[in-house]
């Protein structure tokens, strides 16, 4: 497009994906309506590189022109229409002045229109050492400001694109160094899929990588699990195990186990172990037989494990735990989770139970052949065979159901451990939002309620359908010998399948309200234990106990009008085999009385006990299936309360990029949240801005959105609209556990576990006693601990009830602090130290070269603050430092006033 002077130029109105070049530096354009896409085109010799999207600009905004590209400026900044957009030309002489006259309120204002547009290119400034200087509104005093804090804004914003480009294009070289390693993996892991066909043990052979990794990848491999490296910006000496980086990297979970003085005799499924002369990683992977294979990843061979094998292995051995996939998951793909790998074990637990039933099938005929012919003829032989046969057919029968049974529970055991492993994990996962729904007693019957189906599913269902599948087989053998008594069979099966199915439809009525008041009450158990001492100090116990009782009561109501249904199909179900006897002896009776009137050959003697033995399995298959059915009633009940748990959406997704090593820039761009989507807005159009090194504190009056803000920096919660950045990088995209890894935090509602102080400092990290020490010390924490018992190991209870309020305090500073995080973040965490102590936190801080990011009431601890950020009613009222809004009339001057006077006070 031709571009003209400002004022001849008329109004443009652009069509979705129409562009215009910004390429005059002396003029504008104000968006009336509609929104641009703001694309950064290099330059190089002439030659176009592909567009890279920088930002959007929206309705009643301002976007101004660059230089044309040169050798010091290769970029060509164009805007690319989103939608129909209407465009006005302007020049900052067509801006209403700094000192307008009254009639002149028409045309837009330049400082609010510069510092927007400033806020757009200033979130480049992230990846460059980029000064913010003269770019801020209160700068400005005239127009020959303003226009020279364009032109700087512009020179440090080509600047900072080109840092931003030139790290885009590292990445994007690694990325793709990346790929072809992938790839290479790929191509080498299918030439070695391609080789087990003739030679199983040879993909273990094709691998590449550090020992660790190729030996925790034949691990994986066994267990169907992908393994990848650590993260390039994994902080390696931070790990308890360079193991924990790998697991991460690869999304599973590790436990330690010790290996027993014959485990390699057992099956424990695939181990990661280490030799003990050189502590060099290998894999134990299991082989048929209950046996095991030693994979050394140092000569690339798999090795037997025999007894002295075993004895240069280190005891200790790292077992793996898959994760649940991230999407929803169903119950057919829970129980294909929990029994991935075990195919085997699966068709031998069909097989044996198919030689079970083919076996329970030749009672029924053999007992005829004995009546009918071996008793009347007096063959003995005969006798001897049938006889013999039918003990071995015992005997096999035996066999083969402790082989079932065994089978089952080997099954049971590893469906157990992994489920619940990979249940523990997704519940990890979840969103902080998910567990505001459920109270702790509740939630934790709700995990339990997988383990609860599976021990309903276990054993006894299985040899329950088994002996059902038999029970009909039976039915066909009972027609062979007597149709008519066959038909009667089946009536009284019916019969009792009919009075299981109402009982089961009066029983599931009450057993949904069950489960909702179980829930309730153990998640206010959970509650009562938790405040006994508040209790006792209320005076409050008798109350307590009354609302217990309460749903108790309801509770014992439910239970026994469930326990009378129950009793009574038990009771009917261990009569019916008594009462079907009787009535079959009635029905043949009559049928043989029939048939002689008639002249037929009735029933032989064989015959009806061939027919009554066939009718004891069938009526054994139909009670057992009746009292099974009636104990698994609650598993669809049971399934709905844990359901959530595996529909919800974890916030840890694959897709999200890893941060990489932060410096510690912070902004909130226009951020606006509310905490129901019908509720009112929390904070509305909120921007904080922390340069790396810079202290930013967040004072306002309670309710005014600090600890919110906090939630949303930790990623707790997502914004309604504008952006969260770390390092000019969208938290929405990046992984969060790698982003929480990296930050300091001590919350208001901060926990101390029940462990040693020096374990409750350094976390899940590793760092030194020595480490620890100089963290206490800059919290001031070190001369408490000195003088307890037993100084650093001194053992604290569960929540840190035998420390002072400002010993909690300074224990989760020193927790923070020990990491050395370049992000700091701090809720109230000086509230309840004395000012002795709190100026020894706050010069020690100082000292650190790190991002602070603080709420206070005291304001007091933030004096020294780059910049304080005033809240009231989720919006930023003030803005500046301490002197600065101290002398400004206004909330923090306020706010000062008041703690003055009540200090005087």
């Amino acid at each position: 497009m031709e571009q003209t002077s400002p004022s001849l130029a008329p109004i443009v109105v652009l069509q979705g994906n129409q562009s215009l070049t910004l390429d005059n530096p002396d003029w504008g354009w104000w968006v009336e309506a509609g929104s641009l896409a703001i694309f950064a085109h290099p330059q190089h010799q002439g030659q176009a590189a592909a567009r890279q999207y920088l930002f959007t600009i929206s309705a009643q905004e301002m976007l101004w022109g660059f230089p044309i590209p040169g050798d010091n400026a290769p970029n060509q900044l164009i805007a690319l229409a989103l939608e129909p957009t209407t465009l006005k030309p302007l020049t900052l002489n067509d801006l209403q002045p700094f000192n307008p006259s009254p009639n002149d309120t028409d045309r837009p204002q330049s400082p609010p229109l510069i510092q927007t547009w400033s806020d757009r290119l200033s979130q480049f400034f992230t990846q460059a050492q980029i000064p913010f200087s003269g770019l801020l509104a209160a700068s400005w005093q005239s127009e020959h400001d303003l226009h020279s804090a364009l032109q700087t804004l512009h020179h440090n914003f080509l600047l900072a694109l080109q840092q931003w480009q030139a790290q885009q294009l590292l990445q994007d070289r690694q990325h793709f160094l990346d790929r072809q390693r992938l790839n290479r993996q790929v191509r080498i892991n299918a030439l070695g899929e391609l080789a087990s066909v003739l030679h199983p043990k040879a993909q273990e052979q094709h691998q590449e990588g550090d020992l660790l990794l190729l030996a925790a990848g034949a691990v994986g491999h066994a267990m169907g699990i992908q393994i990848h490296p650590p993260a390039r910006s994994e902080n390696l000496d931070r790990c308890k195990h360079p193991l924990d980086a790998i697991a991460r990297a690869s999304r599973i979970r590790t436990r330690r186990v010790l290996l027993t003085s014959d485990w390699w005799q057992h099956y424990s499924g695939p181990l990661l172990a280490y030799k003990d002369a050189d502590q060099s990683p290998v894999a134990l992977l299991p082989v048929p037989g209950d046996r095991y294979e030693l994979f050394d990843p140092a000569i690339r061979r798999r090795i037997p494990v025999t007894a002295a094998i075993a004895k240069q292995i280190d005891p200790a051995a790292y077992l793996f735990y898959r994760s649940l996939p991230d999407q929803a998951v169903s119950g057919l793909q829970l129980i294909q989770f929990a029994l991935q790998g075990q195919e085997k074990a699966m068709l031998a637990l069909l097989a044996v139970s198919l030689l079970s039933i083919l076996l329970g099938m030749l009672i029924p005929p053999a007992t005829a052949i004995i009546i009918d012919h071996a008793v009347p003829d007096a063959n003995r032989g005969l006798l001897l065979q049938i006889g013999g046969g039918l003990l071995a057919t015992s005997f096999g029968i035996a066999i083969f159901q402790l082989l079932q049974s065994l089978t089952i529970l080997r099954l049971q055991a590893i469906a157990d451990t992994t489920s619940q492993a990979g249940l523990w994990d997704r519940l990890m996962k979840l969103e902080l939002s998910f567990f505001r729904q459920y109270s702790s007693g509740d939630l934790l019957l709700r995990v339990s309620a997988i383990n609860q189906i599976r021990e309903r599913l276990g054993g006894s269902v299985i040899r329950t359908v088994l002996t059902s599948l038999l029970a009909v087989i039976n039915l066909g053998i009972m027609a062979f010998y007597s149709l008519q008594l066959a038909g009667v069979a089946l009536g009284l099966g019916l019969i009792s399948l009919v009075i299981t199915r109402t009982s089961a439809h009066f029983t599931t009525r009450k057993l949904r309200p069950l489960q909702v008041l179980e829930g309730k009450i153990s998640g206010l158990m959970v509650q009562l234990i938790g405040g006994v001492s508040k209790l006792r100090v209320a005076g409050a116990e008798e109350r307590a106990f009354a609302v217990w009782s309460h749903f108790y009561t309801q509770k014992l109501k439910l239970l026994l009008s469930t326990q009378r249904i129950e009793d009574g199909v038990n009771t009917f179900n261990k009569v019916l085999p008594l009462l079907s006897s009787i009535l079959m002896f009635l029905t043949t009776a009559l049928i043989i009385k029939d048939k002689l009137k008639q002249g037929e050959i009735p029933l032989s003697t064989g015959q009806y006990l061939g027919f009554s033995a066939a009718f004891g399995i069938f009526i054994k298959g139909i009670t057992e299936l009746s009292t099974t059915l009636i104990d698994i009633l609650d598993i669809s009940i049971l399934w709905e309360r844990a359901r959530p748990i595996l529909t919800a959406q974890p916030e840890v997704n694959p897709a999200k990029t890893h941060p990489g090593k932060l410096r510690g820039t912070v902004i909130l761009d226009r951020v606006t949240f509310r905490y129901r989507s019908d509720g009112p807005l929390t904070l509305n159009q909120v921007t904080i801005k922390a340069q790396a090194g810079e202290f930013i504190a967040l004072v306002g009056p309670s309710g005014s959105g600090k600890s919110t803000l906090v939630r949303l920096l930790l990623g707790f919660e997502v914004p309604e609209e504008g952006t969260v950045y770390y390092d000019g990088q969208d938290l929405k995209g990046l992984d969060l556990n790698a982003v929480r890894r990296q930050l300091g935090v001590v919350l208001q509602n901060g926990r101390i576990q029940s462990n040693s102080i020096f374990q409750n400092i350094i976390g899940g990290q590793l760092a030194t006693l020595d480490e620890a020490w100089t963290a206490a010390e800059m919290a001031g924490f070190a001369a408490d601990i000195h003088s307890m018992p037993m100084g650093m190991h001194t053992v604290i209870s569960e929540g840190g009830t035998n420390l002072s309020g400002g010993q909690r305090q300074r224990l989760l500073i020193s927790r923070a602090l020990v990491s050395q995080p370049k992000i700091l973040i701090f809720d109230e965490a000086t509230s309840a130290l004395d000012n002795q102590t709190q100026a020894i936190v706050m010069r020690s801080l100082e000292q650190l070269q790190v991002t602070r990011i603080t709420i206070a009431h005291r304001l007091s601890t933030i004096r020294n603050a780059d910049r304080i950020y005033v809240l009231e009613s989720g919006q930023v009222v003030q803005e500046g430092t301490f002197d600065e809004l101290a002398n400004t009339p206004g909330l923090f001057a306020q706010l000062i006033t008041r703690q003055t006077v009540g200090a005087k006070t």
